[in-house]
């Protein structure tokens, strides 16, 4: 039998922001009364911090389902143009009970205060960390960071029976770039800072590219994708200026 999603309760909801709130405003955290909906229905807060580099607006509808809103309200210029300005990511959550709800408040602002809002291009969806990893994901370069982040199961082996997705060409998206939580997420996930490469090397193949790097701490990571994605020639273009003879490709 299907079992019945509960309502979450609005008023409980709000309790718990409210017992929150003296903890925040201790820390430094300015939270906005709560704005609620007409018909009860939903409930928003506020926080920004001088400290933070993001708002956070935070979303709870009684059906269960909740919005994180992370703005930038300002930025400085970069390669990929204007960095944070104007900028917005959202995440969407499913709530099961109040708990959830004060348990997403805390994530939330712990996040809101590590988190920056980085524009960043989709250079591959088919990047794996070595022939031992089967499980494919996302390649992001950033203007200062290179991210992989783990796909899914499904997604892998949908490659077999529909072929392959791609990174479509000039995919820019903002990033909520938490090193800390991305890395956490999984352990084939990676951060690599661009100005701690110590060499690199480029490789491609007829149906797999690539890349090998060093880095300044002595670490060593593999990166692969499909030949077909544009990564190759986007990080030629992007390490060559920084890596000069330090880069094989």
């Amino acid at each position: 039998m299907r079992r019945t999603r509960q309502a979450i309760p609005m008023d409980m909801a709000g309790a718990e922001i409210e017992r929150r709130r003296s903890q925040w405003l201790s820390d430094g955290i300015q939270v906005s009364s709560v704005p609620w909906a007409d018909d009860r229905e939903w409930l928003a807060v506020h926080f920004r911090a001088a400290v933070w580099a993001v708002r956070l607006l935070v979303e709870v509808h009684r059906s269960g389902h909740a919005r994180l809103h992370f703005t930038s309200p300002s930025g400085r210029g970069s390669a990929f143009g204007s960095e944070g300005e104007g900028h917005a990511v959202q995440e969407f959550r499913r709530l099961a009970s109040v708990e959830a709800v004060g348990a997403l408040l805390d994530e939330a602002v712990a996040r809101a205060g590590r988190i920056s809002l980085r524009p960043a291009k989709l250079i591959a969806r088919t990047c794996t960390t070595g022939w031992l990893d089967w499980i494919h994901g996302e390649l992001w370069l950033l203007p200062d960071h290179l991210v992989r982040i783990r796909g899914g199961v499904p997604a892998t082996m949908a490659v077999g029976l529909l072929g392959p997705e791609l990174a479509p060409p000039d995919t820019f998206r903002t990033l909520a770039h938490d090193p800390g939580t991305i890395r956490s997420a999984h352990r084939t996930n990676k951060v690599l800072p661009l100005s701690e490469i110590a060499n690199a090397r480029i490789h491609g193949g007829l149906t797999t590219s690539g890349m090998t790097l060093s880095m300044t701490d002595g670490t060593r990571h593999k990166l692969l994708w499909m030949s077909m994605e544009p990564a190759r020639g986007l990080l030629r273009d992007r390490l060559l200026p920084l890596l000069g003879p330090r880069l094989a490709h």
